[in-house]
């Protein structure tokens, strides 16, 4: 598999200098280029939908969860409350979420799906699921069980306060 440039780039100054391991770095640095080709074909397939991922799964913890204020849906994404205001303003734009104050507290806004956004989430996840296996569709479960076993230790090894310094 060809590497991203700016991999490769990295990689042959790091071959020049012979310090460290290469085929270990040339490694990580598949699987980032990997990583980036499915965010790249993710969102060509979710724009058909007008979804970005993030919009996507606001949906998928609306449906889960029923309703969701503002600040739980940040804290679940990872993101800032004004990121979630964003993208939530967008879905209710395009009228796949509804937005009402909470009773006790009208400083909170409740967001859930509508019916339109449920409907446009089940479409998407049909058609996304299928392609997200088809992703791993020519490994064997061994496979995916020794592949699942690899990312968790680099997983891991990454966690670690250690690495870092």
């Amino acid at each position: 598999m060809q590497l991203e440039n700016r991999y490769l780039s990295f990689c042959n100054i790091l071959k020049k200098q012979n310090t460290v391991d290469l085929e270990k770095i040339r490694t990580c640095f598949t699987l980032l280029s990997v990583a980036n080709l499915i965010d790249i074909e993710c969102a060509k397939r979710l724009d058909k939908y007008h979804l970005s991922e993030s919009r996507l799964i606001i949906l998928v913890l609306l449906k889960e969860y029923q309703e969701l204020s503002l600040q739980e849906i940040a804290k679940l994404l990872g993101i800032t409350k004004a990121s979630t205001t964003t993208l939530v303003s967008s879905l209710i734009n395009d009228g796949l979420v509804s937005k009402r104050n909470d009773e006790n507290d009208k400083r909170i806004s409740i967001i859930c799906l509508t019916p339109t956004g449920m409907d446009l989430l089940t479409e998407t996840l049909n058609e996304h699921s299928v392609w997200i296996e088809k992703i791993t569709n020519n490994l064997s479960d061994n496979d995916v069980a020794i592949f699942r076993k690899v990312l968790s230790q680099i997983h891991e090894n990454v966690s670690k306060k250690e690495i870092i310094k």
